[in-house]
């Protein structure tokens, strides 16, 4: 498997885990999800990246 692919399969899980965790409301539990998920995989993009030129 690609590694991308588990990193978003990982921050999908997570993001619905908490945001069914945190809010009872449908519609903050989207926007929570929405962050958590963008946070996550922003983060892992960016961490990635500045990885990158390392051996």
């Amino acid at each position: 498997m690609d590694h991308a692919f588990l990193m978003f399969w990982h921050a999908f899980l997570v993001a619905v885990f908490f945001a069914f965790l945190w809010r009872n409301d449908g519609r903050e539990r989207k926007r929570l999800f929405f962050k958590i998920f963008g946070i996550m995989v922003a983060v892992g993009l960016v961490v990635g990246w500045l990885m990158y030129p390392f051996p």
